[in-house]
């Protein structure tokens, strides 16, 4: 019953997010929080939801919250490594996407993984390296918009760079 309860909780948080309603959705998961103090999902849903309203500080302790209960999760370290890209921490970042590579993850998962890790250099104006990864990034998601454009982003500055 508890689960159920508990899933029902991060399907309506979802819902209200997906309808950038983001303040009822924070209600819903600080309610969930207290019913279901140790469930790594809602501490990663609020750390998500954190990220999509631009407080990645406050994104990272949720995330990191998450971590603390379940260890080595592919999400919850992707989700934290944006935190800390957010932040302006590029390097713990860079660490934390490697240990996410290193678990299994989907082919969609990497794709997204890959593509931070591209944004990261290319920020850095590190465009090769950058394009580099935007390509892994579409090895392993071919229809991945993002990296897609990315990459041709990456590739219009080597262009006016070489």
């Amino acid at each position: 019953m508890n689960k159920l309860k508990l899933n029902n909780m991060l399907i309506e948080a979802a819902e209200k997010s997906f309808e950038e309603n983001y303040q009822e959705a924070e209600k819903v998961l600080l309610e969930a929080e207290k019913e279901f103090p140790e469930n790594h999902l809602v501490y990663y849903n609020l750390g998500v939801l954190s990220l999509d309203t631009g407080k990645p500080e406050k994104a990272l302790s949720y995330l990191e919250k998450a971590e603390s209960i379940k260890k080595n999760d592919c999400d919850i370290l992707t989700g934290t490594a944006l935190a800390l890209q957010k932040c302006g921490r590029k390097e713990k970042a860079l660490l934390c996407y490697e240990k996410a590579l290193a678990l299994p993850c989907s082919q969609y998962e990497k794709a997204v993984i890959y593509n931070n890790i591209g944004s990261v250099f290319f920020a850095d104006g590190f465009y090769e390296k950058a394009r580099d990864y935007f390509r892994k990034s579409l090895s392993e998601e071919k229809d991945y918009e993002e990296a897609r454009q990315n990459l041709l982003l990456a590739n219009t500055y080597l262009g006016f760079i070489g």
